[in-house]
């Protein structure tokens, strides 16, 4: 009976703590300011164009294939990578450029850790696994931020050496290429799910600068 009451309150505890996080990050999104907004939706931009181009690409190659245009569709994808290639570091430099500035702010705003369900990559899915154990450890609203750009960067760095070895089996026509495709189209999907979570993080970096009126910061992010 002892033992059914403490695992009650547990339970109880776990379930209240959740539904007082969720209040907390709704109080903390009102806090967003329209110059916060602007800044958000300048990198938003330019993040979002680098995607559209790489998806398109992979659609496209996609297209050629099931059309029977085998070279022509290696050649798309290829270029397609070339897009991710590009796009990785300015990903990795954003990730990094949050962490420095998360080191400007006295209170910063609630995360969530990622989702394993909305990852196709075993290896991503178990980062976000990761990421979810080790969030319920840390103390501080900003460690948990630190750990979730960690666990992003990690996540990006997975996802591009994944894309190369696809790309190369199906490039040089390896056996199984068609397999590959499959797994092509899942780190595609995985790398859309990257990016949108780390525009999340940003919202949430630029939210908490708003609270403390970092004007300077949000001029150099637009930069």
């Amino acid at each position: 009976m002892i033992g059914v009451s403490v695992l009650s309150c547990f339970v109880v505890l776990y379930l209240f703590g959740r539904r007082n996080e969720r209040a907390v990050r709704r109080d903390w999104r009102l806090l967003l300011t329209p110059r916060g907004e602007s800044v958000y939706r300048t990198i938003e931009g330019r993040v979002e164009s680098e995607m559209a181009l790489a998806n398109l690409t992979y659609e496209e190659a996609l297209s050629f294939r099931q059309l029977g245009s085998v070279d022509e569709a290696r050649e798309l994808l290829d270029v397609g990578y070339r897009v991710i290639e590009r796009f990785n570091p300015s990903m990795l430099q954003l990730l990094t450029t949050m962490a420095g500035f998360s080191r400007m702010v006295s209170a910063m705003a609630p995360v969530t850790p990622l989702r394993p369900g909305d990852f196709r990559l075993t290896e991503i899915a178990s980062l976000a696994y990761l990421n979810g154990l080790v969030h319920r450890f840390l103390v501080s609203t900003t460690e948990r931020f630190r750990l979730r750009l960690y666990i992003l960067g990690q996540g990006f760095g997975l996802a591009t050496r994944a894309l190369l070895r696809s790309t190369k089996r199906i490039v040089e026509d390896e056996p199984e290429a068609d397999k590959e495709w499959e797994q092509v189209d899942a780190i595609r999907q995985d790398y859309d799910t990257l990016t949108q979570d780390s525009l999340g993080t940003l919202r949430v970096l630029l939210t908490s600068l708003a609270a403390e009126r970092r004007e300077e910061v949000l001029n150099q992010l637009e930069e």
